[in-house]
């Protein structure tokens, strides 16, 4: 039986409230999803309240949130088809009721979204917890899986040792070498350890390239290294590439951002929602309020769409 049980109340604060009281839980405790926020109606009219799921993450061992508890609300059936009273001779003809030489016909060749789709007739064999899904259903779950290692992935690599840090400086230094670059890599720790690629003068102007469009180039950087890194300590580990403190503004502007949206919070009361987030970028909201008296923050949904969510902080 699911962890998760349903909490309703006049706000997402309010069944917030109900959920914590139930479990006797603090909000930093709970792992929650929030299923509709409510709505006031109007002049009283057409009011629908807040719904989330939530469970105590000590009964959940550690797992991510889950859409289970949800799923299980059914939705409401779809309405009948209006029925056709009309004789059937003075319906008008399906196209399969028309005789054959009088239907259109078309010598096209089959177009690709034509063709019957082989994932929605066959069903994927029941491996880990998939028995029952079509193969499509199938390769979303195995994505999904996939993107949520590669999310623990970069929450390892910003806490990486000593020893790792070091050992991925002397790769990186080597990798910088062979491109061409002459560059220097300094170690940063602290909450969020890296190693940041930093140049001078015309040099510095010429590591934008290893940055790319989004940091889709910085990403793969980081991926190389990582895999000779893994390979040199024999056990795989992950470390923070960063090239002129690219990373490094990206955590400084969402910290800032952090501190904007506990203001927010604390001056109206009511919870706010941030933009969905890498599990990277989620972690420094958490630590820029990880102390604030007035906010507390919770990461939910699931991914790409996870996001970080602020409450205004009980004193009860």
């Amino acid at each position: 039986m699911s962890e998760y049980q349903e909490f309703t109340g006049k706000s997402v604060e309010e069944a917030l409230k109900f959920a914590r009281e139930a479990f006797g839980a603090e909000l930093n405790d709970l792992d929650f999803e929030i299923l509709t926020p409510g709505s006031r109606g109007v002049l009283g009219m057409g009011a629908e309240p807040a719904r989330i799921v939530a469970a105590p993450r000590a009964a959940l061992g550690g797992a991510a949130p889950k859409r289970e508890a949800a799923a299980a609300v059914p939705l409401p059936p779809a309405p009948p088809r209006p029925r056709d009273d009309r004789p059937r001779d003075d319906r008008p003809p399906r196209r399969d009721d028309r005789p054959r030489e009088d239907r259109p016909r078309d010598d096209r060749p089959p177009r690709r979204d034509d063709r019957p789709r082989r994932d929605d007739r066959e069903r994927a064999p029941a491996h880990g917890g998939s028995a029952g899904l079509t193969a499509s259903e199938a390769a979303e779950v195995a994505a999904a899986r996939g993107s949520l290692a590669a999310e623990r992935a970069d929450l390892e690599a910003a806490e990486a040792s000593p020893e790792a840090l070091a050992a991925g400086k002397a790769i990186l230094e080597r990798l910088m070498g062979h491109l061409g670059f002459n560059v220097r890599v300094e170690v940063e720790t602290g909450e969020t350890s890296r190693l940041n690629v930093v140049a001078d003068g015309d040099e510095k102007e010429a590591l934008g390239a290893l940055i790319g469009r989004k940091g889709e180039r910085l990403s793969a950087l980081q991926h190389l290294v990582n895999l000779m890194l893994s390979k040199e300590m024999g056990s795989w580990t992950r470390v923070l590439v960063d090239v002129e403190d690219y990373r490094g503004r990206r955590e400084r502007q969402l910290r800032e951002l952090a501190d904007r949206a506990a203001a927010r919070v604390v001056e109206t009361g009511k919870m706010l929602q941030l933009e969905p987030m890498s599990a990277l970028e989620r972690r420094w909201i958490h630590l820029s309020l990880r102390d604030h008296p007035g906010v507390a923050t919770q990461s939910i949904g699931e991914e790409p769409n996870r996001r970080v969510v602020l409450v205004p902080r009980t004193t009860d």
